[in-house]
């Protein structure tokens, strides 16, 4: 695939070594890779881009979009992609072809993540919940009374920050300090923000912040024996350490 647009065969044979290097483990031990590209490797996810952008992106171009009767359209992150049909006919016949097209190159279909549903904003209240890059989408209603769909934080991936926050705060609080585990939180928080504040999706922004809140303070107290702040001490820290409040980054068109 790569030769298809390089024809430096010493860049080819470069990507061949990378192909082929071990991954070192914790232990010491190498293990090298019989398929695919070592995971972690350091081009390991632009190649898999790439052998998705010749296995799917250009079959549904060139083969899919031509055969369709209504309007298609696909979006794709890396290994994770939705297709929209605007009729249901179309979508089920690619969803019956898929498997077969990417077997050809050697992948398989993730069958809990992969499903068919209706999606549409002409029944929102019979169309169903979809999860897509750590979002959950639904149609609801927007205040002029016109079909809107929203996202909101997936409640798999809430609990994943949630717990790995938590993990973070046990570890680095004694070693960090107090004012380096602030200094850090206001940027895994602003993080947070930048990622999954879109519009709608403030009140789960909230309930982030506030548990973040409720941990610190509680983790912060174990440090000792004596309880060591107070809350509206804590909330002072809190400003003098600018630490951001959830806030609304992108909006709908």
């Amino acid at each position: 695939m790569l030769s298809e647009r390089i024809e430096d065969s010493s860049f080819l044979r470069l990507i061949k070594k990378w192909l082929k290097a071990g991954i070192l483990e914790a232990d010491g031990k190498i293990i090298h890779p019989v398929t695919g590209t070592p995971q972690g490797g350091i081009v390991s996810a632009v190649l898999a881009n790439i052998y998705l952008h010749y296995a799917l992106d250009i079959w549904f171009e060139k083969v899919v979009k031509p055969r369709c009767e209504g309007d298609v359209r696909l979006m794709r992150y890396a290994d994770d992609f939705v297709v929209c049909f605007q009729y249901h006919r179309d979508a089920q016949r690619f969803y019956d072809v898929l498997g077969k097209r990417l077997g050809k190159f050697g992948l398989e279909i993730s069958k809990e993540k992969t499903r068919l549903i209706k999606f549409t904003r002409f029944r929102t209240e019979q169309s169903e919940v979809f999860t897509f890059l750590g979002f959950e989408y639904r149609w609801g209603i927007s205040r002029e009374g016109k079909p809107l769909i929203k996202m909101r934080t997936s409640k798999k991936k809430f609990k994943v920050a949630i717990s790995n926050l938590l993990a973070w705060i046990k570890k680095e609080r004694s070693r960090l300090g107090t004012k380096g585990l602030f200094t850090k939180l206001r940027q895994k928080l602003q993080g947070h923000w930048n990622y999954y504040g879109v519009c709608g999706n403030f009140e789960m922004l909230w309930k982030y912040y506030h548990q973040a809140k409720e941990m610190l303070f509680k983790w912060l107290n174990r440090r000792s024996q004596r309880k060591s702040c107070t809350w509206e001490g804590f909330k002072r820290m809190l400003e003098c350490y600018r630490i951001p409040r959830p806030r609304i980054i992108g909006y709908w068109d």
